[in-house]
């Protein structure tokens, strides 16, 4: 019924589930990010990309951010990510023998990106739960400026979040 269900997803599914140190299910949809988006940023390193603030490098940057997120969203607090590489290259390193080629460059790649989120994700977090927690229906906008300038918390993060509780972003502001 979807492209989770094939082979590959189910292998980087599992894999997921095992980094993240939650049980296997196909009803996880943070396994389902992490499996995809380990493919993205794999190819995409794979190709030349490094992750920046601008252009590609921030696409990647923000696809590696997000996979990470949901990382922690099921509890998992540690680099994770980059140890998924080695799972993506047995899957699909002989029909792209470069993904096997570049796995050291790619694993390093992810593990740099993910030590330095680790800490903005935890005190932007934190500062984001605390916030969230005044039971009103909207995010003020001096919060997320804070959080975005002050902290390193991206903004598509922050709404991302928010979207997932009903609470509306004061942009304005």
């Amino acid at each position: 019924h979807s492209n989770y269900e094939i082979d590959l997803f189910q292998a980087l599914i599992q894999a997921a589930a095992r980094e993240t140190g939650v049980p296997y299910s196909q009803d996880v949809p943070s396994l389902k990010v992490i499996a995809d988006h380990i493919r993205a940023t794999a190819f995409l390193i794979a190709d030349g990309v490094i992750p920046s603030n601008e252009g590609r490098g921030y696409v990647l940057r923000r696809i590696i951010r997000r996979a990470v997120r949901h990382g922690y969203k099921l509890g998992q607090s540690k680099p994770f990510f980059h140890k998924l590489v080695a799972d993506l290259v047995k899957e699909m390193g002989d029909a792209y023998p470069e993904l096997k080629e570049k796995q050291a460059q790619m694993e390093e790649a992810l593990k740099n990106e993910e030590s330095r989120f680790a800490q903005t994700l935890e005190t932007g977090m934190a500062l984001l739960e605390n916030a969230l927690t005044k039971g009103s229906n909207k995010l003020d906008g001096e919060i997320i400026f804070k959080l975005y300038d002050t902290y390193g918390f991206p903004y598509d993060l922050t709404a991302d979040i928010c979207r997932e509780r009903n609470i509306d972003l004061d942009e304005e502001g």
